[in-house]
């Protein structure tokens, strides 16, 4: 083509600079020539992508007056970062299911998830790199880099020697936390706990798949599960026990933990948690938790015994229609906050003393061989380590103050005549049969709010 003056090819560039679009007008002489486009393309800097086979066409089919898509970019592929893929339940609830009846299945608690000597437990999947790009004017456009992950901490497993496979070197409980996979041994009995087998004290967890006779004392720094039914033994566990079909206590039943309880049922049984317990029968029992008891069910009842909780109780019946005495008790009562203002005031005198002892050794301080300052170091020692034991327990006993406020007596179903709540100092005896309340304390009265 010779004299194009105004008609000349016209190149539109994106903005992101990954396409490139070609503009023909209506040529003013005969026709363009492949050149004159190579010529536009070079002109707007177009040297990357460009479809080549298009530009013969474009002039052959004489596509003119519109856009015609002439070079395109390479579009970058990021990267895939590398991941684990665990061979093990990583998030199980806790938690017992409730049937559509409105029972419970205490069967449905998972508390431990065990593994075997050479199981898989994970895999790892390693990074994909990613592909740089380029515009249509050559300038590269940089793709997001595929990470690979640390491998994985812990004990009780192994990796392979290419760093991709994870197994376990012994039977027991895989738990993992903080990306930290820890594999423990696990004791497990298949049948009962008799006094044929006698006590057990172990350090991790225990399983049982049968029942607990009584006289019998299982003793865990881990979680404690029982299949079957516990009579009049003794259990105690650093974590969590789930005790599926219930105790029957016999007035000879201890079951203690610093975490959870979760049980069908307690008769005559003393049972303390530092955390929940849930349940759905109490009965005659002595029962103390420092947060919250849930009886759950069409059927959850409290009937006799005395049952107290720091945070709150929910129960569907609380009584009999016996009028069988029934004691339920939330908050905390006033030798808690006795015990509160003793040990304040303790803190207060010691801190005092410490700083006298401070202020004597500085005296001393250039007579080492001093018997004074001897004597001085040992009481610091001493009194510095009672400063530490008061502290923690008026932080222990805030805490629980703390944690008491806005708490409630919620019961769901029946109250019965027989019943006292009490709420901190405060208490209230049922008189008559109610249906659906709450408890709750407001000032100094406890409140009955109808549900």
């Amino acid at each position: 083509m010779t004299a194009l003056t105004k008609n000349e090819p016209q190149v539109r560039v994106s903005h992101d600079n990954m396409q490139a679009y070609l503009y023909l007008p209506d040529p003013v002489l005969e026709t363009y020539e492949e050149s004159d486009i190579r010529e536009a393309l070079q002109k707007s800097g177009v040297v990357h992508g460009i479809q080549e086979d298009k530009i013969p066409q474009i002039i052959e089919r004489k596509m003119y007056n519109r856009e015609v898509l002439i070079a395109q970019g390479d579009t970058p592929r990021d990267g895939v970062n590398g991941y684990y893929e665990y061979k093990f339940d990583v998030n199980f609830s806790k938690k017992p299911k409730v049937r559509p009846d409105g029972s419970v299945d205490y069967w449905s608690i998972k508390m431990v998830e065990i593994v075997t000597e050479g199981q898989e437990i994970a895999v790892y999947h390693k990074s994909i790199p990613g592909k740089d790009g380029m515009t249509v004017k050559g300038r590269p456009v940089l793709a997001k880099r595929g990470r690979d992950l640390v491998p994985l901490r812990g004990k009780g497993f192994e990796r392979s020697e290419d760093g991709l496979s994870y197994v376990s070197q012994m039977d027991g409980k895989i738990e993992m936390n903080n990306e930290r996979i820890t594999i423990l041994p696990v004791y497990e009995v298949s049948g009962d706990v008799d006094l044929s087998i006698g006590n057990i004290d172990f350090r991790g967890d225990v399983i049982i798949h049968g029942g607990i006779c009584s006289g019998v004392s299982v003793k865990a720094t881990g979680t404690i599960t029982v299949d079957g039914v516990v009579e009049g033994a003794k259990i105690e566990a650093g974590k969590d026990i789930v005790l599926r079909s219930g105790v029957m206590g016999a007035s000879r039943a201890v079951i203690t933990t610093r975490g959870n309880i979760s049980a069908k049922f307690f008769e005559y049984t003393r049972v303390h948690a530092n955390g929940s317990i849930q349940a759905d029968v109490f009965l005659n029992c002595q029962v103390s938790c420092g947060e919250n008891i849930i009886l759950d069910g069409k059927k959850a009842s409290i009937v006799g015994g005395e049952v107290g909780a720091i945070q709150g109780i929910v129960v569907h019946t609380l009584g009999s229609d016996g009028e069988v005495r029934t004691q339920v008790r939330i908050g905390n009562d006033s030798s808690v906050r006795r015990r509160i203002g003793v040990l304040r005031n303790k803190i207060e005198v010691e801190k005092a003393n410490l700083q006298k002892i401070e202020d004597g050794l500085k005296i001393l301080k250039d007579l080492k061989n001093d018997p004074r300052r001897t004597d001085l170091l040992r009481v610091k020692i001493r009194d510095t380590a009672l400063l530490a034991e008061d502290t923690a327990e008026l932080e222990k006993l805030e805490d629980q103050l703390e944690r008491a406020k806005g708490g409630s007596i919620r019961v769901n179903g029946h109250v019965y005549p027989g019943v006292r709540v009490e709420i901190d100092d405060l208490e209230v005896h049922v008189k008559e049969e109610q249906i659906r309340l709450e408890f709750i304390r407001q000032m100094d009265k406890i409140i009955m709010c109808s549900l």
